[in-house]
């Protein structure tokens, strides 16, 4: 279908203007001048530019698509539509450029009022790269995305290839809010999917708030990432799936007491693959100085019968957690090896050190600190090398952990957390990068064991209560 604008006025001249089109696209954008509000839905074919001055809609599936890059200013805002599970998809190939600023971030969120916001409310946003990953060479996204109809998987929702440094783009100063539709169990929209993205990519400062699913989930891959933020995530916070190999740090997430996921919710959940094989690339992410803040903050706290584990590292994966802080979860560690192609996969996996679980602090975990199919392989070596203190919990580490939503939290704990380091707690020093995985000039060479020293970096960007921001002004964008 040819590309239809429905005018009135003057409209013709502002969405020119605001959306930088002047091809024949297969998409349709729909300009509503009283509100400034950009419906858009189909395909996005060539270079376009979202500006702060509208407010976009999408509905439905958004594909970029044809080698297109979607360039988004700062200060922008984009709403997903409830109805139609609107959810926004970078075909491989392609690119997002959404850079905004520290007092201008770009939101992606839903499109209901004030009050009646949702996790789940939306899909989210979607990455699909050239990198690496071990799925096979017709690996589709999951999370129920369809190709339009008649329209070639290849091109619509597989990823993957053999590029590492895969360049998909630019997220800078993003939030998503309200994203993570569960179509299915085992098969839902994450706040953010990176399939296959590659080391090219730049993903800095960026929150999921609220996500129905996972907050941040990578496929294979090698993308990198600084500073990131979940926040009330239904299901893991940080999943790490089919060979991704990216380096993260300076990651925070916190969770709240009664929202988890019937599938079980971790802060992390890494796998190699479904079925535990050691098909390459293997999983090997590396994550330094990551704060996650569980539902419990204290041995009394009333919490979901369905959070699980603060870590779960399963299915044959070699992922690499050093400098970080684990709070406040029923379990702590869990090494698992019941779905594995090879007995004790994961378990040999640390026993060899190509799974590194080194220098952290798992405070306030109520159940048992370390699980593990072969406990007995894997004990001694974890106490060894972390800190496990199970009678203590975050506020002894953090300025102030247990600050929430206004719509979740009773009146005493609403407000912002801050997750800086106490100078007088154990997280205020001692973090080491010795360990050759985190040598590298990737990793910043701090002193403090979590994402924070003594300055927030999510001051003025990120947002901990955005069920009170209207979101009804083009461009202003605030935090809370």
């Amino acid at each position: 279908m040819k590309k239809h604008l429905i005018l009135l006025g003057l409209a013709f001249t502002l969405l020119a203007v605001s959306c930088s089109k002047n091809d024949d696209d297969d998409d349709t954008e729909i300009v509503t001048p009283s509100t400034g509000t950009v419906e858009v839905t189909g395909d996005i074919k060539t270079n376009t530019t979202w500006t702060a001055d509208k407010i976009y809609l999408l509905k439905g599936f958004v594909f970029v698509t044809d080698g297109a890059t979607l360039t988004i200013e700062p200060g922008t805002i984009i709403k997903g539509d409830k109805a139609s599970k609107a959810t926004l998809v970078i075909t491989r190939g392609c690119k997002i450029m959404a850079e905004g600023t520290a007092t201008k971030p770009i939101v992606f969120t839903s499109a209901l009022g004030a009050g009646g916001r949702r996790e789940g409310d939306w899909g989210g946003l979607v990455l699909l790269g050239k990198g690496t990953h071990n799925k096979g060479t017709s690996a589709k996204i999951e999370g129920g995305i369809t190709s339009p109809p008649g329209g070639d998987d290849a091109k619509y929702i597989q990823f993957g290839g053999t590029d590492a440094a895969d360049n998909s783009g630019v997220l800078k100063y993003v939030r998503v809010e309200y994203a993570g539709i569960p179509y299915t169990v085992d098969n839902e929209i994450n706040g953010i999917t990176f399939g296959a993205v590659g080391s090219g990519t730049t993903v800095e400062y960026v929150e999921v708030y609220r996500s129905g699913d996972d907050a941040f989930e990578w496929f294979g891959g090698s993308v990198n990432a600084k500073h990131i933020v979940a926040v009330g995530t239904i299901d893991d916070d940080f999943d790490t799936d089919n060979g991704f190999s990216g380096k993260i740090q300076f990651a925070v997430a916190q969770r709240y007491p009664l929202e988890a996921d019937q599938s079980r919710s971790n802060g992390f959940e890494s796998d190699n693959d479904p079925d535990g094989t050691n098909d390459l690339p293997k999983t090997a992410a590396i994550f330094s100085n990551v704060t996650i803040v569980g539902p419990l903050s204290s041995a009394t706290t009333v919490f979901n019968a369905f959070y699980q584990h603060a870590v779960q590292i399963r299915r044959n994966s070699t992922i690499s957690t050093f400098n970080s802080i684990f709070t406040g979860f029923p379990d702590g560690i869990y090494i698992d090896d019941t779905k594995v192609a090879t007995a004790g996969a994961t378990t040999a996996n640390y026993t060899s050190g190509s799974l590194s679980f080194e220098n952290n602090l798992i405070y306030g975990i109520t159940g048992a600190d370390i699980k593990g199919t072969n406990k007995s392989l894997i004990e001694a070596g974890l106490r060894a090398t972390n800190s496990f203190v199970a009678a203590s919990w975050a506020n002894v580490l953090l300025t102030s952990p247990y600050k929430y939503s206004s719509d979740i939290a009773a009146a005493a704990n609403v407000g912002r957390p801050d997750f800086t380091a106490l100078t007088t707690g154990a997280a205020a020093t001692g973090a080491i990068f010795t360990n050759a995985k985190v040598a590298d000039s990737f990793f910043e060479k701090v002193a403090y064991k979590g994402a924070f020293g003594t300055t927030d970096w999510t001051s003025t960007w990120a947002s901990f209560d955005s069920q009170n921001l209207n979101y009804t002004t083009p461009g202003a964008v605030t935090s809370n």
